[in-house]
């Protein structure tokens, strides 16, 4: 297993998935207190961005992210601590 997954380093897991697909797609699933809906982004971080603002606005819920043919990249849980993580390096 490599270290980077180990480690979870994030930044280094998408890294890597750039360089074996040159325009991955990653679908973001949350709930929105309804039901479950998902958006399309270009990157990984793309969608950690966004399920960083549904996160902080209460607007909905990240679920996970998965690949355009339905592998998941992010289960719930590293998926929070993607989110978590994302906060924490945006200026005060």
């Amino acid at each position: 297993m490599p270290a980077d997954f180990v480690a979870n380093d994030f930044a280094a897991i998408a890294r890597a998935m750039r360089r074996e697909n040159p325009s991955p797609r990653a679908v973001l699933h949350f709930w929105d207190m309804l039901s479950l809906l998902s958006s399309v982004h270009q990157s990984v971080e793309a969608a950690v961005e966004e399920a960083y603002v549904f996160a902080a606005t209460g607007t909905g819920i990240p679920v996970r992210i998965t690949a355009a043919d339905g592998t998941v990249l992010m289960d719930s849980k590293d998926l929070a601590e993607a989110v978590l993580r994302y906060g924490e390096e945006l200026p005060p």
